[in-house]
Order: C-alpha cells, then sequence, then structure tokens
C-alpha cells in the first residue's frame, strides 16, 4: 500500500475482509471537478487534490476494486448517474 507499513492487526482485517466479500467491489469514484476549494476543514492544493485522488483510485484498483466513474458535472447530473447506475444493476 504506497509504501507505508501497516500493523499486522490492520493487515489480518483487509485480508479477512477480502475473503470473507464482506464489501462490494464496485465503488463509485467521483471525479474531480476541476477545483478545490481551501476551507477550515480542507486545507490542500489542487495539486495536492489531484495527488489524494490518484492514490485513492490507486488503492482501491489494488484491491480489486472497479471504479465506476462519476463524471464532472454539477450536483443533480451526478447524482442522477448514480442512481441509473444502481437501477441497471438491480
Amino acid at each position: 500500500m504506497a509504501g507505508f507499513p501497516i500493523s499486522t492487526t490492520l493487515a489480518d482485517e483487509l485480508q479477512r475482509i477480502k475473503n470473507e466479500r464482506i464489501y462490494q467491489t464496485q465503488v463509485f469514484f467521483v471525479d474531480n471537478l476541476g477545483f478545490c476549494a481551501s476551507t477550515d476543514a480542507r486545507k490542500i492544493s489542487f495539486e495536492d487534490s489531484l495527488k489524494f485522488e490518484k492514490v485513492h483510485e490507486e488503492t482501491y484498483r489494488s484491491f480489486g476494486c472497479e471504479c465506476i466513474r462519476v463524471v464532472p458535472s454539477d450536483l443533480t447530473t451526478r447524482v442522477d448517474q448514480i442512481k441509473r447506475y444502481i437501477s441497471a444493476s438491480d
């Protein structure tokens, strides 16, 4: 995982989660909107947010997840895209 050591406890739990298929392997991956607004809770540059996004996607994929892209658009359109995907999957 990105070259950082993890504890045996965490490694064991991650393996258990994978073996028992506790979580869905398909994840909605909301692409960045082309900007990142700094707030009191979020102090990250846009460039760093792109690195953060890349790490998350690589990590999901390394655990065998399929990233379902949610394209940059207004909130209503993104919600509709997710709803359509869920409806088609039922």
